[in-house]
């Protein structure tokens, strides 16, 4: 047995240090430190809210029958930050529009001829703008208008000693003329000619004649504007209308009358077709007929717009407006499944996935807004979220998703909300549902 020395001791003391590095080591790898969150991604599956009556709900979905005009088969995201306590929010589902003006679509023959102008104060403004014609299958677009051409003479009276047809009579009643080049320097360059009527063109009919000569079958527009009459038409009408719609509702008033009136409708589309529609009155609103082989539109791009003009007299004055109103129309080619799955990460929600029912493939958009709970038990607004991608009936998922970086550093806690969940049709450029409360978002 060797003598026990200093050296010996050394090595012993490095042994045992070393397999307290070991066993160190070993119980390390056997025993992990514990982890803050060992699951930090979490799914759970809940129920949108039952729609309200304010909200836009149809889950009877049919398949478009125009072309689509956005193709796109990416996904795209956008998050919008959101301050502030939250004020909700609804598309406008109705739209509202009045006129203290007319318009007439005449020919150039009619004006040859002479057009009768309804006026219901003095001072009226008449213009006259020459419009385009493909009904030959090539454009022809009229000429413009010499407003010193232009006679307007009052129905059925003649100044004292006066021929009807002279031209002291014409100008006794115009105050000032307009040319096509004065009105182009002044933005309007549509080779219009205009007018002012003068205050001893008092209310009555009037007669407006062009000794011009006019191509017979020319188009133009007569537009009589009489700027702060008390008479003034308004319309009231949705602005989006289902494609297959056979009536459109709208409410019309004239204003300082209580006179019944039998009011004109014209559907104009996109692509400038035109179609007359009947008018029935049914309660306190008319009802634009729409016949069953006519579509409201002819194309996704652009709105359709229905022209309602009224003629009728106001103590004793020959009252006449035309109001316009526009609206989109759609079908509803897709819809929202009930049941979602939210994605929680770090205790704050992540994403929304959803799953549609889809009439057939197409671009559909999803957007929101994100609200969180303050201490004072209010719904403070996050952010807006957007997405929008391809779909199909087979694959007809779509995700929202959020920022969590947001949602932590707006200090706010459950409940997370998902309000004004909106579904869009991209290739319409239509909206096709809207939920203003569609979802609690709690772990």
């Amino acid at each position: 047995m060797q003598p026990f020395t200093l050296r010996t001791l050394s090595k012993l003391v490095s042994l045992i240090i070393l397999g307290g590095l070991l066993t160190a080591c070993q119980d390390e790898t056997q025993t992990p430190e514990p982890q803050k969150e060992t699951s930090p991604l979490y799914a759970k599956g809940v129920t949108l809210a039952v729609p309200s009556d304010s909200d836009i709900v149809d889950t009877n979905i049919a398949s478009p029958t125009l072309a689509p005009i956005n193709t796109n088969t990416d996904y795209i995201s956008f998050i919008t930050p959101l301050y502030g306590e939250y004020q909700a929010s609804k598309p406008a589902l109705e739209q509202s529009s009045q006129s203290d003006e007319y318009w007439l679509n005449v020919t150039g023959a009619e004006l040859n001829a002479g057009v009768q102008l309804n006026l219901s104060q003095a001072g009226s403004l008449v213009r006259i703008a020459p419009r385009g014609d493909v009904s030959s299958g090539a454009l022809m677009h009229a000429e413009a208008i010499a407003p010193e051409r232009v006679q307007i003479q009052r129905i059925g009276q003649t100044p004292q000693g006066k021929n009807t047809s002279s031209p002291q009579a014409t100008e006794s009643l115009v105050k000032s003329l307009v040319s096509a080049d004065a009105l182009a320097s002044a933005g309007l360059a549509d080779d219009s000619s205009a007018l002012q009527m003068s205050d001893k063109a008092t209310a009555g009919a009037y007669r407006l004649q062009v000794s011009q000569p006019l191509i017979p079958k020319a188009n133009y527009l007569v537009n009589v504007k009489e700027k702060g009459s008390p008479y003034q038409l308004s319309i009231k009408a949705p602005t989006a209308i289902a494609a297959d719609a056979q009536t459109v509702g709208v409410k019309l008033t004239l204003s300082q009358s209580n006179n019944s009136f039998e009011p004109k409708a014209t559907l104009k589309q996109a692509d400038g077709t035109e179609q007359a529609l009947a008018m029935v009155k049914q309660g306190d609103e008319w009802q634009a007929l729409v016949p069953a082989d006519l579509p409201l539109a002819s194309s996704n791009a652009g709105l359709s717009e229905i022209e309602v003009t009224v003629q009728t007299q106001v103590d004793g004055r020959p009252v006449q407006r035309t109001v316009k109103t526009a609206f989109k129309s759609y079908v509803n080619s897709a819809s929202i499944k009930p049941d979602v799955l939210t994605i929680w990460d770090k205790g704050v929600p992540n994403q929304v996935n959803f799953e549609l029912t889809v009439a057939e493939a197409g671009r559909f958009g999803l957007s929101g807004v994100l609200t969180g709970t303050n201490a004072k038990g209010q719904k403070v607004a996050i952010m807006r979220t957007q997405a929008a991608t391809w779909l199909t009936p087979e694959s007809p998922k779509l995700k929202l998703m959020f920022d969590p970086k947001l949602i932590q550093a707006s200090g706010l806690q459950p409940p997370f909300e998902l309000n004004e969940l909106e579904l869009q049709d991209q290739g319409q450029m239509a909206r096709l549902s809207f939920q203003a409360n569609a979802l609690v978002l709690t772990r």
